[in-house]
């Protein structure tokens, strides 16, 4: 039960505001902030209230009495407020930090424990000349508020969803699939399977069905939004937070979302620019002479390097044998483009891949290394490779994948990180059950990634940017049995997890790497610069 009487609650929140409650005082305002929501509410008043005398004397003139707030304003006030707590913890006066406008481009995350990332950094573009930003591509995203003064800042959340935010612009994040555009503009795409996306605005909810759209907010808190593709539901907010009235936009059309009187408007055109997706393009990776000789010296089975094909096949560097096969439909020859060392796929309506032409006998015998760097156009379930059995009546049944992974938008029986990197391993080969080993958040689109995972008859070890993920140490089954591989969907058949990226630098190895030997491949290629 708590401790604080509604009597003491304006004492209490004076002192919280002041960084003056003790510890005990403290966690009961915290346990109450996430519990009851009378209390809540509560807060944000009093707070509002000390917040404003707060800027109307330290900032003459700048101090504006602020207009009456929905439910749904208060709740995106509560989430603040619950993180402003732990501000107050530190330093009281951090509370208004939320209030004066930011000179940088930044992201003001909440710092409570529980909170994990719900998207990441892709793309930072014509950032102010001199202004200092915390935004870099790969940085994690927990829930808060991103600020970016100009420029465009391009995000993807974990389960896939894109959006590139235009500065001047506040973009309020919540949830992996809820946001709060509060001022400036923004382009949302949400990829094929993936629907329900929320982008709010201050009086008004757009609910995805499966589009690319884009909306802005001016000064006056006034929306416009215009489909690109697919469509979306714009709902007009009520003062409850409910909707008053919505609309079905379809592509191509725009739409007003007007305060005073409140109403749907359809328009012919924005009235301003709007920002459009920025296009993933992958840095080229720039292989070495270094790298290959560092490659080559640990003796693989197999180095592809993709520089070009030879009678329709990725030839192998180290003998004659296992060239990699291109398999498109005939009217899908741009699903795969093998060009200047990369290895490029498309995702299409036809199963696609490459695959190795004849079968390696004893790859399971003992210990074998895959090795690979790659890059991902935007997170998503895909197969990077899968390992099968070599005879084609059982080549559904996989001995190895390495996956890249998203948060499903479906329950599955999987529990992991989204936008991880998976390394599995299953004997006999099957397609369901196994070991695997998961990285961590680590799938950044845009950027390179090398990638090592391990199989010894003592277990199993994944190896990301020449760092080790994890090692498994158990008894791995070995077998006789010969094996082939493909890369870039999960069946050579079928049209499942299809790759949407970029593969170089593949090697094949019937031997454990050892820690050195992948410290000095990463090396070899990153020396003196980074392949992103």
């Amino acid at each position: 039960m708590s401790k604080i009487d509604k009597a003491r609650e304006g004492e209490i929140f004076r002192l919280l505001a002041d960084g003056r409650l003790t510890d005990e005082q403290f966690a009961d305002v915290e346990q109450r902030l996430l519990s009851d929501i009378g209390f809540r509410e509560r807060y944000i008043r009093e707070i509002d209230i000390e917040a404003g005398l707060y800027e109307a004397f330290n900032f003459p003139g700048t101090y504006r009495v602020p207009a009456a707030r929905s439910q749904f304003k208060a709740l995106q006030l509560t989430i603040a407020a619950i993180c402003a707590t732990v501000f107050f913890a530190f330093a009281g006066w951090r509370i208004w930090t939320f209030a004066v406008p930011r000179p940088h481009p930044e992201v003001v995350a909440s710092v409570l424990p529980s909170l994990k990332p719900v998207a990441i950094v892709t793309q930072v573009h014509q950032v102010a000349e001199g202004s200092v930003s915390n935004l870099k591509p790969g940085m994690q995203i927990i829930p808060g508020v991103l600020n970016v003064e100009s420029g465009q800042v391009q995000i993807e959340f974990l389960n896939g969803i894109q959006v590139n935010i235009e500065g001047p612009a506040e973009l309020h994040i919540l949830t992996v699939d809820t946001a709060t555009l509060i001022s400036g503009k923004a382009a949302v795409r949400v990829p094929e399977g993936t629907r329900g996306f929320v982008l709010n605005t201050p009086d008004a909810a757009i609910v995805d069905l499966g589009t690319e759209f884009a909306v802005s907010v001016g000064k006056q808190g006034t929306s416009e939004v215009q489909v690109l593709d697919g469509m979306i539901d714009v709902s007009l907010l009520g003062n409850d937070g409910n909707t008053l009235t919505s609309q079905r936009l379809t592509e191509a059309k725009s739409l007003r979302v007007n305060r005073n009187p409140a109403s749907l408007e359809p328009i012919d055109a924005p009235s301003v620019s709007l920002p459009k997706m920025q296009k993933q393009i992958p840095a080229p990776l720039r292989v070495n002479d270094e790298y290959v000789r560092s490659i080559r010296a640990s003796h693989p089975t197999i180095y592809w390097r993709f520089e070009n094909l030879v009678d329709g096949r990725v030839p192998n560097e180290i003998s004659a044998g296992w060239s990699g096969k291109v398999h498109t439909a005939p009217d899908d020859t741009s699903a795969i483009v093998v060009r200047d060392g990369v290895l490029r796929f498309t995702p299409s309506d036809h199963p696609h891949g490459l695959e190795v032409q004849d079968e390696i006998p004893g790859f399971n015998r003992e210990s074998f290394t895959i090795e690979f760097w790659v890059s991902l156009d935007n997170f998503h379930w895909a197969t990077l490779v899968a390992v099968v059995p070599g005879d084609p009546n059982v080549s559904n049944r996989q001995l190895t994948l390495i996956e890249s992974l998203v948060e499903l938008p479906y329950k599955s029986s999987l529990v992991y990180s989204p936008g991880s990197f998976r390394f599995l391993y299953r004997h006999p080969a099957g397609d369901i059950g196994g070991t695997n080993v998961f990285s961590d958040r680590d799938s950044t689109p845009g950027l390179w990634h090398h990638l090592v995972a391990i199989k010894t008859p003592g277990g199993m070890m994944l190896y990301l940017n020449n760092k080790l993920v994890r090692h498994i140490a158990e008894v791995a089954a070995c077998d006789e049995d010969p094996y082939r591989f493909f890369i870039g969907e999960l069946y050579e058949n079928r049209c499942d997890r299809q790759l949407s990226g970029a593969i170089a630098e593949f090697a094949v190895y019937l031997k454990a790497l050892s820690e050195e030997e992948i410290g000095e491949h990463f090396r070899a290629m990153t020396a003196n610069r980074l392949p992103n």
